[in-house]
């Protein structure tokens, strides 16, 4: 994280937005509230029948587990991956500056 002197900082608007998202990624937070969105942009992306019968459980290294009630639900999911992939980073991240999940692995 950048800093900035008083006296430059008195002179220019910050973006607050900004800002906290330096201060969150310095301290290690950013990871863990794309991951707390993925819980809740999940039924969003793929709709509330497929979402009752999974739940997204863990993001890692960019890859997103996800607990899936059986294995027909299993293939279906398999199937429709990287659509799936695509909607919930068009989601988390609407600039498209960067993947947040690259994967998903149906468990």
């Amino acid at each position: 994280m950048k800093r900035i002197d008083t006296k430059t900082r008195l002179n220019k608007t910050i973006c607050l937005k900004d800002e906290l998202d330096d201060f969150m990624k310095y301290i290690g937070l950013d990871a863990r509230m794309h991951e707390l969105k993925i819980l809740k942009v999940w039924t969003e992306c793929v709709g509330e029948t497929i979402a009752k019968f999974s739940t997204p459980v863990e993001v890692r290294k960019n890859k997103l587990f996800v607990s899936v009630e059986n294995s027909v639900w299993r293939y279906e999911l398999s199937s429709r991956k990287t659509e799936i992939i695509k909607k919930l980073n068009d989601n988390l991240n609407p600039s498209k500056k960067r993947k947040i999940i690259k994967e998903i692995v149906f468990i």
